[in-house]
């Protein structure tokens, strides 16, 4: 049986630009609450971000959690700007995820797979499906460069809708294709993205 869950999303904030995404944030999060049956308002969610924010002087790292009766929690940390500056190390995941997992496809507190999947000696970690297709890693979508074109895994591989990926793949700057662990590793550029780093240059790490 499934523990108790909260739904999340997690929301740059910056005294210049306000939340970034935050309509694809909040659009996400109504869609799982949907999925899921939980009590979900728009109004109040914006209430309690705006609520969260009010009177700092600079850029958060926001998580906003909904739980299944409706009631919110924000979380705000400062944001570290150095954070992307280096190159991300990435490791491979040694098992393949289940792409029937509900928890893959929705942004939630459920990490179980995520953290099954981590490695002490990477920043980070590619998961991939049973065809040996790569989805995602466990804290961003993925990006890849093959042939010059700029490409991201399809969801039907198993992986959560980024906000920002979505944002990319509306104005063009990416494509969706499936990407093989083979074509991962011939890649002539990896990278990270979601809404708080936006693009993060990652390389394979201490392959397996």
């Amino acid at each position: 049986m499934t523990e108790p869950f909260e739904l999340l999303e997690t929301i740059r904030w910056t005294p210049d630009g306000g939340f970034f995404l935050l309509e694809r944030h909040l659009h996400r999060m109504n869609q799982s609450a949907a999925h899921f049956h939980y009590q979900c308002s728009t109004s109040r969610l914006r209430a309690r971000l705006e609520r969260a924010v009010a009177g700092s002087s600079a850029a958060q790292r926001v998580r906003l959690l909904l739980a299944k009766d409706g009631e919110i929690r924000v979380e705000c940390t400062p944001l570290d700007s150095d954070a992307a500056t280096r190159m991300a190390r990435l490791g491979i995941a040694a098992s393949p995820i289940d792409p029937r997992d509900p928890f893959l496809f929705h942004k939630t507190t459920n990490r179980e797979v995520y953290l099954h999947a981590r490695r002490p000696d990477c920043d980070d970690v590619v998961l991939w499906n049973p065809d040996r297709q790569v989805t995602e890693s466990t804290i961003a979508n993925i990006v890849v460069d093959i042939d010059g074109r700029k490409v991201t895994p399809p969801v039907r591989c198993g992986l959560l809708a980024g906000t920002f990926r979505a944002e990319l793949l509306e104005s063009g700057a990416i494509q969706e294709s499936i990407v093989t662990l083979d074509e991962l590793r011939a890649a002539s550029g990896v990278w990270l993205i979601n809404s708080v780093r936006e693009w993060w240059p990652a390389t394979l790490h201490r392959d397996r």
